[in-house]
């Protein structure tokens, strides 16, 4: 199983998968999910881990991708550090085998700016990534096969937070 590879990989470097992304990953009626709710044609991929470009010790795990690979998101993971999703427009396993293979790559690697500028912060753990995903994903399809005035409760309540006055946008 290539998660238990995975596993193995960062153990050795000091690091593990958080077990929310673990569960997801080995809960059959989870696993794949992401990728069914997806209006995007976004799918499950990982990596091994990948060095962070920005950081010493931190490591990238690419788990899901769109399908132009506009947006690829990774688990971030650091030393004594909680995990957290961030999301870049860069395949950094593309970047870093290029580099290794001496072709030109699409971004400087050893530019710490740039790396900062391309790699962007979007939840503070996987489980919330997964959750705001498959809400968002479900209402695209409620608004857009006209089941809007039945939504479940949960889309609801989701819609209704972000309807209210003074709501983050």
């Amino acid at each position: 199983m290539k998660l238990n590879g995975l596993a193995t990989d960062l153990a050795a470097k000091g690091l593990s998968l958080p077990q929310d992304f673990v569960t997801f990953q080995t809960t059959e009626n989870l696993y794949g999910s992401l990728d069914e709710v997806s209006v995007t044609g976004c799918w499950t991929d990982l990596s091994a881990p990948l060095s962070s470009p920005v950081e010493p010790d931190a490591f990238l795990v690419r788990f899901f991708r769109d399908q132009q690979d506009c947006v690829i998101w990774y688990l971030y993971l650091r030393p004594m550090s909680e995990a957290f999703v961030v999301y870049s427009d860069l395949d950094y396993e593309i970047e870093y085998e290029a580099r290794r293979d001496g072709e030109e790559t699409q971004t400087d690697l050893e530019d710490a700016e740039e790396q900062r500028a391309a790699i962007l912060w979007c939840a503070p753990s996987f489980e919330e990534f997964a959750n705001r995903f498959w809400l968002e994903n479900r209402l695209w399809h409620a608004v857009n096969d006209g089941e809007l005035p039945v939504l479940e409760p949960r889309l609801q309540d989701y819609l209704n937070h972000y309807a209210s006055p003074g709501a983050p946008v």
